[in-house]
């Protein structure tokens, strides 16, 4: 799991800023062009990245250097380290501190520095501080694309040309190639998939290299007929199955609540409660205020009352030079303001208020 960050110079923040996560629930609020993802795929990338090197034997600087900046680059697709700087708003160079912790692995022991400076990717990029030990866990991200619709051309394009795919599909793909070997799904894990063939209506399964919605009583639906919402969905329910996701994986969703009608929202947050029951690190963003007004009152129940939560606030300041503004608390109510949520209470406002007589349309 990832716990603290601090990044200066990178993107949308040419200033110093810190963060804290928690073990639950991590929510980044913000509105478009407010940095939400940036902030995502740092995290996912470096977290991967604290992951993957536990596979790794005697790891040198130099190799681990390089693998952390194939990592970067794939999972923002840029093609060099200059487009990560944050050099438009005054700042040419990049430093970022990390730390992360998991299974026999405390915090402090996996401890990440490193920087790159734009303009210079000869040098690349530099660790200064190189953790002790990695993690066993894993990191998965699930990106507002969905990817089992192109699943069969993405791992034949993926096999040859893995460079020219973005990570974050790349690397779901992959992780849906796996299959369960023995794995028992825990309780936990168990209800949430409950929770998503409820929202589904059935599930989803895999025949001949492609997969299909099996709902009761119905032939196979191909899944190009499926609501894209859906998809995403039915994609954490796989990875739970073939044990991708389970206990210690950090799980990154960018927007979940996409291309879901609101009707489905409530079902949403259960299953985000339900992950973070199971020992999964949740970290998402969102720019709906139904979907954060539901996780506050769903949080709110005693029942998940051990579940940690953190709300990160995202917005564009008012000057390019000065990024996005950033506030954190552990409630809702904590965090600065955001254009996009206030724009959607004033909307319901003005609805709620308008002088409406029904005798006049007759």
């Amino acid at each position: 799991m990832i716990r603290k960050l601090a990044v200066e110079g990178v993107t949308v923040f040419p200033q110093r800023e810190s963060f804290s996560f928690v073990p639950g629930i991590n929510i980044i609020v913000g509105g478009n062009d407010s940095g939400k993802s940036h902030l995502m795929k740092l995290c996912y990338a470096i977290t991967k990245w604290g992951c993957d090197g536990a596979r790794r034997e005697l790891p040198e600087v130099w190799a681990e250097e390089k693998r952390l900046r194939r990592d970067m680059l794939r999972v923002y697709g840029t093609h060099n380290l200059t487009s990560l700087t944050a050099r438009n708003r005054g700042n040419a160079t990049a430093r970022i501190k990390a730390s992360l912790e998991g299974h026999k692995v405390p915090l402090g022991a996996a401890d990440l520095c490193f920087g790159f400076t734009a303009n210079h990717e000869e040098e690349g990029l530099h660790i200064e501080k190189l953790p002790q030990r990695f993690l066993s866990e894993n990191a998965v991200f699930i990106s507002p694309r969905e990817v089992l619709s192109i699943y069969p051309c993405y791992m034949q394009a993926g096999k040859r040309y893995p460079e020219l795919l973005d990570s974050a599909s790349w690397e779901l793909c992959r992780a849906l190639e796996e299959e369960p070997s023995g794995y028992a799904i825990p309780p936990a894990l168990r209800y949430v998939i409950q929770q998503i063939e409820a929202l589904l209506s059935g599930r989803l399964k895999r025949m001949n290299g492609r997969f299909y919605l099996q709902r009761h009583g119905q032939e196979p639906l191909e899944l190009n007929l499926v609501a894209e919402g859906f998809k995403r969905i039915g994609t954490l329910g796989l990875l739970i199955g073939n044990g991708t996701v389970r206990a210690g994986t950090s799980l990154f969703w960018d927007e979940p609540e996409m291309n879901l009608n609101t009707t489905h929202l409530p079902l949403l947050v259960r299953i985000l409660t339900g992950l973070s029951h199971a020992g999964v690190q949740v970290m998402l963003t969102t720019h709906s205020l139904f979907l954060l007004r539901e996780l506050v009152i769903q949080l709110a129940e005693k029942k998940h009352a051990n579940i940690t939560r953190r709300y990160f606030g995202m917005q564009p300041a008012n000057s390019t030079s000065q990024g996005v503004r950033i506030s954190a608390g552990n409630s809702l109510d904590e965090i600065d303001h955001i254009d996009s949520l206030d724009a959607e209470m004033e909307q319901a406002d003005r609805y709620l208020n308008m002088n409406y007589n029904p005798g006049e349309d007759a």
